[in-house]
């Protein structure tokens, strides 16, 4: 019998969470053990992949990484990941997307990006499952993306691993490079508590216009990382919210993560 699997969003970061022993890698880490089996796949949809129409990769023979950011250590620009490819999976995969997102579109050139593969390759250096990337679409507006969530939650009782990857709070022009780590700021928190005790009440449609929460604007710049968030909570469809990880680095950037469990 397949396990049903959970949903997480998990706050991917800076790649420089590669390099050393960070906590936040400790974290991702740790991972596996907190699923009740091996996922048959993984479908991860990253803040880094936006298209008009969502779109599906990781079905070709050699799928790859892209280092898609700039001015880091050269190390983290060697750095590969070895990827199983199942045409078998693969092909159940297409059919049951197909199904759940009559408007699909199969980009298999397209390398998965960081938000997918930091965070990963660190839970599972040598995967021994398929790993599959779908876009997010913040043209179609927040509560499609909720929708989007409750379509693809059906696949984790198939054994699905569904994980959104963005940063609740992510606002790269506000980073204090000398905040402490660990340290918010007091604008970032506000935000952030305020995000959480919506999550807590299930109001949605508060959550779907992070602006009017206590400093959006700052918070979310734009939403492109904000949407991940709400993906997990459409798989979720109404069941509570569990706490995976809270940490802050540079005063406003959010590592909080988030999980909508198997049961």
């Amino acid at each position: 019998m397949t396990a049903k699997m959970p949903a997480w969003f998990l706050a991917h970061g800076a790649p420089l969470h590669l390099l050393g022993e960070q906590p936040v890698r400790k974290f991702w880490q740790q991972l596996p053990a907190r699923l009740p089996a091996q996922p048959h796949a993984i479908i991860c949809l990253s803040a880094h992949w936006l298209t008009e129409t969502p779109c599906l990769t990781g079905m070709s023979p050699n799928p790859g990484i892209q280092h898609d950011f700039f001015g880091f250590p050269d190390q983290l620009y060697q750095i590969q990941w070895a990827l199983q490819d199942n045409p078998q999976t693969d092909q159940w995969m297409l059919e049951k997307l197909s199904t759940l997102l009559p408007e699909l579109e199969l980009k298999p050139d397209y390398a998965l990006d960081h938000g997918t593969w930091v965070p990963l390759i660190n839970a599972w250096p040598e995967p021994d499952f398929p790993i599959y990337q779908l876009s997010l679409c913040p043209q179609k507006g927040a509560q499609w993306h909720i929708d989007l969530g409750k379509k693809l939650s059906s696949l984790r009782d198939e054994g699905v691993l569904i994980i959104c990857s963005g940063g609740i709070v992510h606002n790269l022009r506000q980073i204090d490079w000398h905040a402490n780590k660990g340290v918010s700021s007091k604008w970032s928190k506000q935000f952030m508590d305020a995000v959480e005790s919506t999550i807590q009440q299930q109001d949605y449609d508060a959550l779907c216009n992070p602006w009017t929460f206590p400093h959006g604007q700052d918070a979310v710049p734009t939403i492109e990382h904000y949407l991940p968030l709400l993906v997990m909570l459409g798989c979720g469809s109404g069941k509570p919210v569990e706490t995976l990880y809270s940490d802050w680095e540079y005063g406003s950037l959010a590592l909080h993560s988030y999980a909508v469990s198997a049961g």
